[in-house]
């Protein structure tokens, strides 16, 4: 093609934006390359200078196996390529060639030009694979944000706000939110959102809760939570035009650079569960506590029996003593005035038992039997207290009240090995007493029937 020297000049020129151009005659299929640096170098060409059957060998030896059929059909076939480019078309592909067992990325633009006895193809080769890849990237990137979007839209029917994050920009969009969180007016997408979140918190936090929700949501708070436990969950409180609102917020990793955060409205599940505590409370203490006195039953009186023994076997230095008390004259006046002059007489007595006692638990533990647990400064004052009491009674039945027997225990960690050894001595110590005020005061219950009788009455 020695027609085609005359154009090295015009070739030098390429060089500036191509890294290879060819020309080729169209009727003879010569063609005359000039490969400027980069992979071109390598390429097998034949010794008949024929552009297409060069073609057709490079595309077996270097072309990737995926561009293979493109490069076949649109640079490889004459017919196709010179009906591209008719009536002043250009064409342009890409394309990859291995280099050094690498694909790389090049573009093709070919253009017809004419001479003054032969047309040719002008052809620049361009090694665009720095470009391709970071496009490609891009892309990448793109589908990718695409698909946590459509992920993050799928679990956002499921919460009643959602945030996705971009941890390398602070970046965040909201992705749903319903009318509660509408009327709060927080922003819907800000590039600071930690920042943001403290401004929001101001105003849609509820008070109490904003020193505690501002702390956990620190950046580095947070992620640190997210490394260590995979998940970061808070509930608070938000303001609402009907008041606080409880709501519970989740924050797991999308990726290392993306967190999404839910926000769900859990005020009803609160209140509900805040209502069954109450009620499960209310229940508890009712089923420990005597309907008639309004004091503690006997089942409330064996649980602290049972963690006063675990204190004893554990070898604290535990201080008790037990006050056991009798009604004497009960089954009487029940039997005399009946049981409704029986509940008040007993009600009498859980009255002197606990004004006694102000500062112990007072238990009833039986129709007529009241326990005391001293402790405390009813314990160093126990002989006063029960002198009280004595003297209570001996009151009691000068103006014809209620008379309860009372024996005092003390517990003695060298001897006694469980509160029941204690019990039983006061038991011992009450009933010696109900004996004595038994044959010292038998007249004086039926004045006390009669006096019962007349309040029952009236």
């Amino acid at each position: 093609m020695d027609s085609l020297l005359s154009i090295e000049d015009i070739s030098m020129a390429l060089s500036l934006d191509y890294e290879c151009v060819f020309f080729v005659d169209i009727e003879s299929d010569n063609y005359a390359m000039f490969a400027f640096g980069g992979n071109h170098k390598n390429l097998e060409l034949s010794e008949t200078s024929n552009f297409w059957a060069d073609s057709r060998v490079n595309l077996e030896t270097v072309v990737y196996e995926d561009d293979k059929a493109w490069f076949a059909e649109n640079i490889a076939t004459k017919e196709n390529l010179v009906a591209s480019v008719q009536n002043g078309n250009t064409f342009r592909g890409k394309y990859r060639i291995f280099a050094n067992g690498t694909p790389v990325w090049y573009s093709m633009k070919v253009v017809r030009g004419q001479g003054k006895q032969r047309d040719y193809l002008i052809i620049g080769v361009t090694n665009i694979d720095k470009q391709e890849r970071e496009s490609l990237a891009l892309k990448q990137k793109a589908s990718k944000s695409e698909l946590y979007g459509q992920i993050v839209m799928a679990l956002a029917e499921r919460y009643d706000a959602l945030y996705m994050v971009d941890l390398e920009t602070n970046h965040y969009v909201q992705y749903k939110s319903e009318r509660v969180f509408c009327e709060l007016s927080i922003a819907l997408e800000g590039d600071d959102f930690f920042n943001q979140l403290k401004k929001d918190a101001l105003s849609v936090i509820y008070k109490d809760d904003i020193p505690l929700l501002t702390a956990a949501l620190e950046r580095s708070v947070l992620l640190k939570e997210l490394d260590d436990h995979g998940v970061f969950t808070f509930t608070y409180r938000l303001n609402s035009p009907d008041g606080p609102l409880f709501v519970k917020m989740v924050a797991v990793y999308s990726d290392k650079k993306h967190i999404v955060i839910s926000v769900t409205n859990i005020d009803s599940q609160i209140r509900r569960e805040q209502k069954i505590r109450e009620e499960a409370s209310i229940a508890y203490e009712k089923a420990r506590r005597d309907g008639l006195t309004g004091i503690k039953n006997k089942t409330a009186y064996g649980e602290f029996e049972a963690k006063l023994n675990k204190q004893i076997q554990s070898g604290e230095n535990v201080k008790f003593a037990i006050a056991l008390c009798d009604v004497n004259g009960l089954k009487t006046v029940n039997d005399t005035l009946g049981h409704i002059a029986g509940d008040e007489y007993i009600r009498s007595a859980s009255r002197l038992v606990c004004q006694t006692f102000a500062h112990s638990p007072v238990f009833r533990i039986g129709g007529d039997e009241f326990v005391a647990i001293l402790r405390g400064s009813d314990f160093e004052n126990r002989e006063r207290l029960e002198k009280k009491f004595t003297e209570a009674v001996k009151e009691n039945v000068d103006q014809h009240k209620v008379v309860v027997a009372c024996g005092i225990s003390v517990f003695d960690k060298d001897h006694d090995k469980d509160v029941s050894s204690v019990f039983e001595r006061a038991d011992a110590l009450m009933y010696k007493n109900k004996m004595r005020m038994k044959n010292e005061h038998d007249e004086i219950i039926g004045t006390i029937i009669q006096s019962i009788g007349a309040k029952v009455t009236n």
